[in-house]
């Protein structure tokens, strides 16, 4: 009987990976696909969306609260898809956070989640996701909340972490969350906050650093995101002013977002076009993926529909299985 579970063991160590599942982010505040938005995601053959539910962040008095809580509009095109619930929250909001303080925030959060997944048509979710950029200072806290968060999920419920590039590359040094899964986050590989950064989405070279020198495994399960979303950036006096989701790339003064520009201020456009997010599946098909990992783009947008056709986003997937 030893020798027969020893046998079993072996072969579900060795069963060969599965092809990697797309899987798309939505990060907008609205659930409401739109026609050509369901249409790539059928003809792309994806069933999972990440879906963020809550945004959590500290106001400037120090109080925790969420600055975003998800609507769901039509939910015609999400028939059949997995859905899992996301929940962002900022690395302030572990700074300095009391006992008591996390366990409110777990049992807050926890129903909080439970009243957004009432505007599904099945609520029950297989995996919640949390994304926090958690450091040194904070990585205690964030840890033990996960801890805490985890009885008031349903039972069954997978919890996965997003991991940082340097997260994956020190987790001796950055510690491992007590989560079921990961999901490597292959991108913002630049300083933001540096005016003169090409682009701090993605840059090839600065990936690479990470990757290579890593330990040969991450010790959870990990899944991947590439980035298929772009931002227009606005410097004022050497500082990041203001951060604009989509491309500006010729802001009006008759843009709301961006009707405050001043003549000295710094505007940059950082998008990842089709030779950069190639570069990113060829680095993303040298890690060590789970058996069955998906591949998540980051995000889904009318911006996304146009510019990545799904034959290429195929060809992303192709790449990554290739090496498996």
């Amino acid at each position: 009987m030893k020798n027969l579970a020893f046998l079993l063991l072996l072969c579900s160590c060795t069963a060969p990976p599965q092809p990697v599942q797309p899987a798309f982010f939505h990060w907008q505040n609205r659930l409401d696909l739109s026609r050509p938005e369901t249409a790539l995601l059928n003809d792309l053959g994806c069933q999972t969306l990440y879906v963020k539910f809550l945004d959590i962040a500290k106001d400037p008095d120090g109080a925790i609260r969420p600055y975003s809580l998800l609507a769901v509009g039509d939910t015609a095109g999400l028939a059949d898809r997995v859905i899992i619930p996301c929940v962002f929250i900022t690395n302030s909001v572990f700074q300095n956070i009391s006992a008591e303080k996390s366990d409110w925030l777990a049992h807050k959060i926890a129903t909080a989640l439970a009243d957004a997944g009432k505007q599904f048509p099945q609520p029950d979710f297989p995996e919640i996701q949390f994304d926090c950029d958690w450091t040194g200072t904070t990585r205690a806290a964030f840890f033990s909340f996960l801890k805490k968060i985890r009885p008031l999920l349903p039972p069954e419920t997978r919890l996965s972490a997003t991991i940082r590039l340097h997260q994956y590359k020190f987790p001796d040094r950055t510690g491992v969350p007590p989560a079921d899964r990961g999901l490597l986050m292959l991108y913002n590989t630049g300083d933001i906050h540096d005016p003169d950064e090409p682009n701090s989405i993605f840059q090839p070279a600065a990936a690479e650093k990470y990757l290579h020198g890593a330990p040969p495994r991450y010790p959870l399960p990990l899944d991947v995101a590439l980035p298929v979303f772009s931002w227009t950036l606005v410097y004022r006096d050497g500082e990041l002013w203001k951060i604009v989701p989509g491309e500006n790339s010729k802001p009006k003064t008759q843009n709301s977002k961006l009707q405050y520009l001043r003549p000295d201020d710094l505007v940059r456009v950082e998008t990842v076009d089709t030779a950069l997010l190639r570069q990113a599946a060829v680095l993303a098909s040298e890690i060590r993926l789970a058996r069955d990992a998906r591949v998540a783009f980051f995000h889904l947008d009318t911006s996304t529909v146009r510019r990545y056709p799904v034959g290429f986003l195929k060809s992303l997937c192709k790449t990554i299985n290739d090496s498996r």
